[in-house]
């Protein structure tokens, strides 16, 4: 006997709500961020704060005609300049405190010829000319003990469990798998909790910088310079939340400081990027004061010269259907 659709996939969500979820700690962390936020928005509505700045001096950005209050005329235009080194597409970074993506240990992009992105969770993502290749975390909901036996359980014929075994072998840790990149924004955006959730962009030839630190540096009201190091404060509420740096409705979630959080910029010799550091308010909008200030959100750009393109993972195999179907729901 073989299952209709539905009825796999019910047998499947009962699996994973008996069995357990991948490393709790960037995923905590969003939950209690979206829960928190829900509540402040139930309580103070969308009210938006406005900072004043006073002082400083009108500069423009290239190509823009809105003024933008700065401590150093020059400032701001050197923070615009740093990314250069960024759009070139060739780069090597760290992230870490970004909103809804799991923190980025290392990756190397050469955008011409690939990218490996590693992230915390111990998930990569490479791609080696034309092809992409994942390496999944090996935890998550089909990874405990017993897994199989629960689809047996579960009223599964022998076949389907053949299918999903393949599948859940997959998701081990110890496979590189060639993958669609569109299946895999397709996987993520299944209503289900899943670790394709939180990862970052991949760079495209439009978009080879996905770092984040344009749209922060975008979002810059006041910037002064000394030596290498650039510090001011931004406009959270600026800051594109479709790109999941920050929260969607930080005005809601912060308050006023949502407005005006401080910034520090360092570059190096040759006025290019090096780090960029968020520090993120510690009082949220309906509560005391004295609450811990979250960790900030970090960008470190650790080399620009030298990156080599990526080598395509030695006998990565193809992924399966059923894989795609488990990845899109390895966190229930």
């Amino acid at each position: 006997m073989t299952l209709a659709p539905d009825d796999l996939r019910t047998a499947m969500n009962d699996l994973a709500r008996t069995t357990g979820p991948l490393d709790p700690g960037p995923i905590l962390r969003s939950g209690k961020r979206r829960r928190t936020r829900r509540h402040l928005a139930a309580a103070a509505g969308a009210a938006a704060a406005i900072a004043a700045v006073t002082g400083g001096i009108a500069a423009l950005r290239p190509g823009g005609d809105t003024p933008v209050v700065v401590s150093d005329g020059k400032a701001i235009q050197d923070l615009d300049n740093s990314l250069h080194g960024l759009d070139a597409g060739t780069y090597e970074f760290s992230l870490s405190g970004a909103y809804l993506i799991t923190d980025i240990v290392r990756a190397r992009v050469e955008a011409a010829g690939g990218y490996d992105i590693e992230y915390s969770s111990a998930m990569s993502l490479r791609r080696a000319g034309t092809t992409t290749y994942l390496k999944p975390s090996g935890a998550g909901t089909y990874s405990g003990p017993g897994v199989l036996e629960q689809l047996k359980s579960a009223g599964l014929p022998q076949a389907e469990i053949d299918r999903y075994a393949t599948g859940i072998a997959q998701l081990d840790g110890t496979h590189w798998l060639r993958v669609d990149p569109q299946r895999l924004i397709k996987a993520a955006q299944v209503d289900e909790q899943s670790s394709l959730d939180y990862l970052a962009p991949t760079p495209a030839a439009e978009k080879p910088d996905i770092t984040g630190a344009d749209a922060l540096i975008a979002a810059v009201t006041t910037a002064e310079r000394t030596g290498d190091t650039i510090t001011g404060t931004l406009d959270a509420t600026k800051v594109d939340s479709k790109l999941r740096l920050l929260i969607d409705e930080p005005a809601s979630y912060y308050g006023a400081p949502a407005t005006s959080m401080r910034y520090r910029a360092t570059l190096d010799g040759q006025g290019r990027l090096t780090g960029f550091t968020l520090d993120l308010p510690g009082t949220l909008a309906s509560q005391a004061p004295d609450q811990q200030p979250e960790a900030p959100l970090v960008i470190t750009i650790t080399r620009y010269d030298g990156i080599e393109p990526p080598e395509a993972p030695q006998d990565a195999e193809p992924i399966t259907d059923v894989t795609y179907d488990l990845l899109a729901r390895d966190n229930d």
